[in-house]
């Protein structure tokens, strides 16, 4: 347990310090590739649902002047189809951002890692496209697991009463969400210590506070971005509209889009502290 807050306190205090180091080694370049992307993502996502909309709205008009059930069918397939995209584009987005921005991420924490320890990665294409694949099956793997052990945990705090089930429900799925999006950011580091992914996975259940510390950042950014972006109309209509409110909303997505780049560092300077990359395999 001691390990645990130790390292979760190690996980926390990098993102300060993996901020400032980012800056003082001239890496803030970095920082466009996420903000391109997650611009990107989040236009998407309001286009699809734009046209998921159009065409509820559709079926909702013209339900009487349909001839066909095949016209039918094709309408309702649409809408659940650009329905399923805004859901992946907009629900799933801290995964689609680690894969995405893979060889992003790959590329900044062996620079990051060379100036700690000195160690040398010369670019090489086909370890881009290894970091690429590792990237994808390690946000798959994470996905799939982080809703297997969501719904089975649902499933179980259902036989408890309401008030339990409401902290419940709330807290536990958030920290094992924040366990699994630090594994991504860990990963990348293991891959350089020739670990697979079995040994990775094994590695990071070992250090689970520097896991849940480094998801922990990166996720709430998103997820605080992600609630105020659904329920804007209803915060404004409580709390008004005013040049404070749009510095903050512009504030909060600038920091979740930059977040990745933060949590590589975080990840990569918290390994250091824990592993000591200077004693990574040399290829």
């Amino acid at each position: 347990m001691l390990q645990f807050f130790k390292e979760f306190g190690i996980g926390l205090k990098n993102y300060w310090i993996g901020t400032k180091f980012l800056f003082s080694h001239k890496l803030y370049g970095y920082f466009i590739f996420p903000l391109i992307l997650f611009i990107g993502i989040y236009l998407l996502g309001n286009y699809f649902q734009t046209i998921e909309l159009n065409i509820s709205n559709e079926l909702s008009v013209k339900s009487e002047s349909i001839e066909t059930i095949n016209q039918l069918i094709y309408e309702t397939i649409a809408m659940y189809f650009f329905d399923g995209l805004y859901i992946i584009f907009t629900q799933f987005t801290l995964y689609i951002v680690v894969v995405l921005l893979s060889p992003i991420l790959a590329i900044l924490s062996q620079k990051i890692e060379g100036i700690l320890t000195g160690n040398a990665y010369p670019f090489n294409f086909k370890n881009l496209i290894n970091d690429i694949k590792r990237g994808a099956i390690i946000a798959l793997r994470n996905l799939i697991w982080y809703y297997i052990f969501v719904g089975i945990f649902l499933g179980l705090v259902s036989f408890f009463d309401l008030s339990a089930k409401s902290f419940i429900i709330f807290a536990i799925p958030f920290i094992v969400g924040f366990y699994y999006y630090g594994f991504s950011f860990i990963d990348y580091v293991n891959e350089r210590r020739r670990l697979n992914i079995q040994q990775s996975v094994y590695f990071v259940s070992q250090h689970k506070g520097l896991a849940i510390a480094t998801g922990s950042v990166y996720s709430t950014l998103f997820l605080l971005y992600f609630y105020i972006a659904n329920n804007h109309d209803a915060i404004i209509a409580k709390f008004g509209y005013g040049q404070l409110w749009e510095i903050g909303a512009w504030s909060l997505l600038t920091m979740a889009a930059l977040s990745p780049i933060i949590a590589i560092a975080a990840a990569t300077l918290s390994m250091n502290e824990i592993v000591d990359l200077k004693k990574v395999p040399k290829s």
